[in-house]
């Protein structure tokens, strides 16, 4: 029966055989061993796209549902189902759906024969709350079976990469794993080397380990909040339809929206169209209202966040970047420097901080951290990085592949299975 691990993240999706090998489940695209977990279901088209393909259908034509980040959904029980195109999609169908196309994406390079058991990663916290915790473990593993994994394990994402990073020790270490997602950022505490590498069981080896609510898509949010909220209306006012007199602002909730892409996508109803109208028509800020409109009306949300995050990745190598943004009414030539992205950013830092102090306090007595780990998309940033170099010490710190050391170590526990 052949097995694999199985990463389904907020952004990414990866596969992993049992030696660690990540398999291309997306041929043909910049980095094949990722598959995007999106979702576009076309107004006019009867199958869904999922991956890199849905994306290019969408850039071409954005009529229809663009689904992204579902997992950051699974613990939420007010998040049960969606209408597309008159068809009820509970969350675990949208999970089952990217799961089933990964597996039998991998199928082709296992002898045309799908991958029927799966370790499959999951946060450390899904929630902090007990109940939501277990229900997004219990959704996802619905939506694995959906899928048609028959034989299901679940081994939180820092162990995972944990594994990973164990492969190329030649001594045993006290290792802090942090693995930052686009939703969540998870640390371990774990000891590894070669004297427990094989072992089928790993769990006396975990020190201790812990989660929070902070991933890429929070540091995209922060260069929307500081630098470009502005430039779509943020403290502006608008006349009270039926008083000549009577100013508001534009209401917070409709700015909140804005922090998030998918969010966005949940506004786009009557009421706010509405708002949106009288906006353009009585607003001080008319260039700002139409840019307003045009990117929740014309569903360009997406779009506008990849030029985000695009302009976040270039300030991990540079001090200054433009992001450049010209669609519909909407023109954006912003300059933003690392200094600004990083002070905009204390808040998350700092919360960081605290975890990572926090889980040290819970394992004092283990002894001294010989390395941290650190991957995961947001590991790349200078200000993240510094947050631990300062901390333990430039030699202590280590990275690999940022994007796949989790797959890579949810292969290695499947060889168990």
């Amino acid at each position: 029966m052949p097995a694999c691990g199985l990463d389904f993240g907020t952004s990414n999706t990866a596969l992993a055989l049992p030696d660690g090998t990540v398999l291309p489940v997306s041929p043909g695209y910049s980095d094949p061993r990722l598959y995007r977990s999106v979702i576009f279901f076309p107004e006019d088209e009867k199958e869904p796209f999922t991956g890199f393909p849905a994306i290019n259908r969408y850039l071409d034509d954005p009529s229809g549902r663009f689904i992204q980040s579902v997992k950051s959904f699974l613990h939420s029980a007010s998040f049960r189902a969606t209408q597309i195109r008159g068809r009820t999609w509970l969350i675990e169908d949208l999970v089952a759906l990217l799961l089933r196309r990964v597996r039998d994406a991998a199928a082709p390079h296992l002898g045309g024969t799908a991958p029927e058991s799966v370790v499959l990663g999951r946060p450390a916290l899904f929630s902090s709350d007990a109940e939501s915790d277990a229900l997004a473990e219990q959704r996802l593993r619905r939506a694995a079976e959906s899928a048609g994994f028959t034989q299901i394990q679940f081994l939180i994402e820092p162990i995972a990469a944990a594994l990973s990073y164990e492969s190329q020790l030649t001594r045993d270490e006290l290792v802090l794993v942090a693995d930052f997602g686009a939703g969540t950022t998870d640390l371990t505490l774990m000891r590894l080397g070669p004297s427990r590498r094989g072992n089928p069981d790993r769990r006396a080896d975990v020190v201790g380990s812990t989660g929070v609510r902070i991933g890429g898509d929070r540091f995209d949010a922060e260069i929307m909040r500081h630098a470009l909220l502005p430039r779509f209306g943020a403290g502006s006012t608008y006349r009270v339809r039926g008083f000549s007199d009577k100013r508001l602002p534009v209401p917070q909730h409709i700015m909140a929206k804005l922090l998030s892409w998918h969010e966005m996508s949940f506004i786009r109803e009557k009421s706010t169209q509405e708002l949106l109208e009288l906006l353009q028509e009585t607003s001080d800020k008319p260039t700002e209202a139409a840019a307003l409109y045009d990117l929740v009306m014309d569903n360009l949300g997406y779009r506008l966040f990849r030029a985000i995050e695009a302009a976040k990745v270039r300030l991990s190598t540079q001090e200054e970047t433009v992001l450049d943004f010209e669609e519909a009414r909407i023109q954006l030539h912003e300059p933003i420097t690392r200094a600004g992205f990083e002070t905009a950013c204390e808040p998350l830092l700092r919360e960081l901080s605290e975890v990572t102090e926090g889980l040290l306090a819970r394992c004092a007595g283990a002894g001294e951290v010989d390395a941290v780990f650190l991957t995961g998309g947001s590991s790349q940033i200078p200000a993240v990085r510094r947050l631990y170099t300062e901390r333990f010490g430039e030699a202590r710190v280590r990275t690999r592949d940022a994007f796949t050391s989790v797959a890579e170590g949810l292969g290695r526990a499947s060889a168990t299975l």
